[in-house]
């Protein structure tokens, strides 16, 4: 990285002898666990290939992202620059404040040789103290120098090069590190003490033990955060670091910190044949990613609480607040939730206009379909086992090493948890249950299992809320089926047979006036609201360059809040069931 400014990393591989006449080199077009193709080559400049006298070989690119070299069995060295400029967990970055980089993004691997062994030696900008974090481990007598196994190892663990701040904590006899970059108003000491609480929660699910001895967490806070991405000893979390001001700051810290180090299980270790060892160059399918995503998300949620990070009355806050975003969701019925994650490379991160409408993120109803799993089998064991459990069988079935999880085992391991004390007839409803909610699009039964959970469980009309006025009341109730762009009066979404559905208006309409009155981005749903269900609004549109006007027969509104709290007089199983849920029991 000689010239931070320019934004480029300047990379040289050396490649043995490998007896061939020709190799290819390859770049990869993805990041594992972020189903996209990426096409990384694109950041590629200045690609030379020399022998070891430093003479030009020849070079041809046969695609995109593939070239071969004509090495004629001699070792050589490849030179090129990489530019990185995009700041996400997903890619690199670098400027004169720090250096990161995901490995898919920064380098290249030759064909028919990811077996082989690789050793990585950075080299900070000229006159800088940069100090370099990573999973990696240290070579030994080389500085700044690390090893991989492998290229898969290579790519899956990412370095933070920069003046960040540092620290380490141990959780038995694991080490745990942070790499924080960047500007925050977080104490940093309650950072460390969240990710010390997540770790050790985490791995107690598994027995209190970690499939590494070290874990690295690179934490990037940034003007806006973006997420995390998971690896096998580290992650990089991306957060909006001014954004501690209050205690949910904290809370999605420690969701984030969850999600991602449960998936050191979840995915890096337990996962779908196709998720690892790896092919770089295409789409890897899985129609997992409801187990390896969903089921992580909801269990993130249960770790911080079981961690005293968040307390009881957040985590009923939560379900109340979600549930009915998800509820609502037009396309949460449409498509299995098995084919929503083969879909994920074109669907989910190319979402269309109607993408809400016919289809719902894997990580969502994953995530409801967890809980349902969960609390049912919680309902056949008496409150004593549900989904961490689940996992704690498949861990301990599959012998905790790199290993294969397919949908039949985790039925086979849900039919286990269940047997011993529910016997073969609940194992068979288990089944249904996949059949129904994973490989079907039956509507989730929560309310139903809440209930069950000794929790008192209503679905209110936003106008019969306690703490609304009589005013706002009546604006509630009349309902159009329309979502606007944020901001602006062009239409975002149209609810299916809704009225405006029925009335003729689509996406990217855009909203000029309701009943002759003229409407901005704050006032549509005001004018909107003026009206009663049965009542008519002619809403005026530009459509492309065409004024039109629609006439919409307005109804009352579907959508309901969830008021959600624990029964105080629950007892027997339904007492069991919550207090196991809550890992109180």
């Amino acid at each position: 990285m000689p010239e931070p400014a320019s934004h480029e990393f300047e990379v040289q591989i050396d490649v043995p002898a490998l007896g061939r006449a020709s190799v290819d080199l390859i770049f990869p077009a993805w990041a594992p666990g972020s189903y996209l193709v990426r096409d990384f080559a694109r950041h590629i400049y200045r690609l030379t290939v020399t022998d070891a006298r430093g003479r030009a070989l020849p070079l041809e690119r046969l695609e995109k992202a593939r070239w071969r070299v004509e090495a004629g069995g001699r070792p050589f060295r490849v030179r090129y620059r990489v530019f990185a400029f995009e700041q996400s967990v997903r890619t690199s970055f670098l400027d004169d404040s720090h250096a990161y980089w995901n490995g898919t993004s920064l380098f290249f691997f030759v064909d028919g040789e990811l077996a082989r062994p690789c050793r990585v030696t950075v080299v900070p900008p000229p006159g800088s103290r940069w100090h370099v974090d990573t999973a990696l481990p240290p070579a030994r007598g080389a500085r700044l120098t690390y090893e991989a196994a492998d290229f898969d190892e290579l790519v899956d663990s990412p370095f933070e090069v920069g003046s960040h701040e540092r620290r380490a904590f141990r959780v038995g006899g694991t080490t745990f590190e942070l790499a924080l970059y960047g500007r925050t108003n977080a104490d940093v000491d309650r950072l460390v003490d969240v990710l010390r609480r997540v770790s050790a929660a985490t791995g107690k699910i598994f027995g209190g033990h970690f499939p590494f001895r070290r874990y690295l967490y690179i934490v990037h806070a940034l003007p806006v955060g973006s997420g995390g991405l998971e690896h096998r000893a580290s992650v990089t979390m991306d957060i909006t670091g001014l954004s501690f001001e209050d205690e949910a700051g904290y809370h999605r810290f420690a969701d984030l910190a969850a999600h991602e180090l449960f998936h050191a299980w979840n995915v890096k270790r337990l996962r779908d044949s196709t998720l690892g060892p790896f092919d770089y160059t295409r789409e890897s399918y899985t129609r997992l990613l409801w187990l390896h995503e969903g089921f992580t998300d909801y269990l993130a949620n249960v770790i911080i609480l079981r961690a005293g990070v968040t307390k009881e009355k957040h985590f009923w806050k939560w379900i109340a607040e979600d549930w009915p975003k998800y509820a609502g969701r037009p396309g949460r019925n449409e498509t299995p939730l098995s084919e929503l994650s083969f879909e994920a490379w074109i669907k989910l991160y190319k979402p269309a206009e109607n993408h809400v409408n016919r289809a719902v993120s894997y990580y969502e109803k994953g995530l409801w379909v967890g809980m349902a799993l969960d609390l049912t089998l919680r309902l056949r064991t008496g409150g004593r086992r549900g989904l961490p459990e689940l996992f704690r069988v498949l861990w301990e079935d599959l012998d905790g090493g790199a290993l294969y999880v397919s949908e039949a085992a985790v039925r086979a391991a849900a039919r286990k948890l269940v047997r011993a004390r529910a016997g073969s007839s609940a194992a068979r409803e288990l089944d249904a249950f996949f059949d129904r909610y994973v490989n079907g699009t039956d509507e989730l039964p929560l309310p139903a299992l809440w209930r069950r959970a000794g929790l008192g469980v209503r679905e209110v009309a936003e106008w019969q809320a306690d703490d609304i006025d009589a005013v706002r009341a009546m604006r509630a109730r009349a309902w159009t089926g329309l979502a606007l762009h944020e901001g602006r009066t062009t239409v975002r979404n149209v609810v299916p047979d809704s009225p405006a559905w029925r009335a003729g208006l689509t996406f990217n309409d855009e909203l000029v006036a309701v009943d002759g009155a003229r409407v901005t981005a704050a006032t549509f749903a005001k004018r909107v609201g003026d009206r009663r269900p049965g009542d008519r609004a002619a809403v005026t549109y530009f459509r492309r360059d065409e004024l039109a006007t629609a006439t919409l027969t307005l109804v009352e509104s579907p959508e309901r809040k969830l008021v959600l709290k624990p029964d105080a007089k629950a007892k027997g199983l339904a007492k069991a069931v919550r207090d196991g849920w809550l890992g109180t029991g």
